[in-house]
Order: structure tokens, then C-alpha cells, then sequence
């Protein structure tokens, strides 16, 4: 009868279909096992490890920091698009101003010059209140 069950085992093994524990149980009865799989169920045995206590947590924030590396990746190539778009959308937008010809800025240098020499300028008379090697301080009088 164990036999019987073991030699299931053993072809669920091969196809594939055994679960953990029917290998546990596999793998623990080696006394009828052909030499191949007990070969390999020495090798199971001694190369066994245990999963870290927060595997499932480290795996969980390995796939959250993939998922935030490329959420950052898309916000920076969408932005440096959104750039390019805009300084283009200027230099086509923005049109050139109108250059005045040399004829129109010497009537424009000759309408400031008249302006600055029709001014008239005040004289200021300036006297000396206090001084010292630091501060000279003026009043001053307008005329």
C-alpha cells in the first residue's frame, strides 16, 4: 500500500503535478526511491533554505520602486516635452518687431537731443555743513 503510494508520488513528481507537501513527504521516504531520485532528493535535502521573514515586503517595495522609477521617468520626459513645446509655441508666436530705418532714428536722436538741451537747468549753489575724513555733508539751493 505505501509502496503503491510512493510510486504515485513519484510519477506526479516527474509530470509535475505533486504539491509541497506530497514532495516533503516524497522526499523524507527515500527508502524506496529509485537512485536517481534519491540522488536528487539528497541534493533537495541538503541544499533546503528558508525565505527571510520579509521577503514578501522587500519583494513589495522592489516592485513599488520600479513603479516609481518609471512614474518619475514619464513625469521627466513629459515635462522636458512640455518645455519644448512651449519655447516653440514662443518663437513662433512672438512676432519680430519693426526695424525703423536709418532715416527715422536721426529724426527720433534729433527729437531727444532738443528735448534734453531745451530743458533748462537749474544751478544748484552747494555749501558745506560739516566735514570730517569720513563724511562731507552739503546743502544745497536752488537758483
Amino acid at each position: 500500500m505505501k509502496e503503491d503510494k510512493t510510486e504515485r508520488l513519484i510519477k506526479k513528481y516527474k509530470e509535475g503535478q505533486s504539491t509541497l507537501s506530497e514532495e516533503q513527504f516524497l522526499f523524507d521516504s527515500t527508502d524506496n526511491l529509485e537512485p536517481s531520485l534519491d540522488a536528487w532528493s539528497a541534493f533537495v535535502k541538503n541544499n533546503k533554505t528558508e525565505t527571510p521573514k520579509d521577503f514578501n515586503k522587500s519583494l513589495w517595495e522592489s516592485f513599488q520602486n520600479r513603479k516609481n522609477r518609471k512614474r518619475k521617468l514619464f513625469v521627466g520626459i513629459l515635462s522636458a516635452a512640455a518645455s519644448v513645446v512651449l519655447f516653440i509655441s514662443l518663437f513662433l508666436a512672438n512676432p519680430k518687431q519693426e526695424e525703423s530705418n536709418y532715416s527715422e532714428k536721426e529724426v527720433l536722436l534729433s527729437l531727444a537731443k532738443e528735448m534734453v538741451s531745451n530743458s533748462v537747468s537749474a544751478e544748484i549753489e552747494q555749501s558745506i555743513i560739516y566735514e570730517n575724513e569720513i563724511v562731507i555733508i552739503y546743502t544745497t539751493k536752488e537758483q
